[in-house]
């Protein structure tokens, strides 16, 4: 009895740790996203709209590839504008939105709080976010 109650809490937790959520990249989508706080290489950035256009590999570009566009809400100048190549678009269930490569994001936009719709970004192009 002992042995079949750990087998059965074994089995259980395993359960939970492979569990996680598993996406694809999207591809050919358009994501506009209001942002109230945006990190873009250190600077930041409030009350913008983040436009995220993911586009799949072609006769022209073999690789997929992210264009990304700040615009300033209140007075719709462009910010930042900049085409990620190499670069996929991923979108979970909870609202989180990441753009970068295998294990290398270069863009997060995640809700502040869960059950707000307040999101706040950071964008690092380089060195990436971990």
């Amino acid at each position: 009895m002992k042995k079949c109650v750990i087998s059965l809490l074994l089995i259980l937790f395993s359960f939970s740790v492979y569990a996680q959520e598993v996406v694809d990249n999207l591809k050919d989508t358009e994501i506009e996203r209001r942002v109230a706080s945006l990190d873009i290489e250190g600077e930041t950035y409030e009350n913008v709209v983040v436009t995220l256009k993911s586009y799949s590999p072609d006769f022209l570009h073999d690789k997929s590839r992210v264009k990304v566009t700040v615009v300033d809400s209140t007075n719709g100048e462009t910010i930042w504008k900049k085409t990620f190549k190499s670069a996929y678009l991923f979108v979970f269930s909870d609202g989180n939105i990441q753009v970068g490569k295998n294990n290398f994001n270069q863009i997060l936009i995640s809700k502040l709080f869960t059950d707000t719709d307040i999101f706040v970004g950071k964008i690092r192009e380089k060195e990436g976010i971990y």
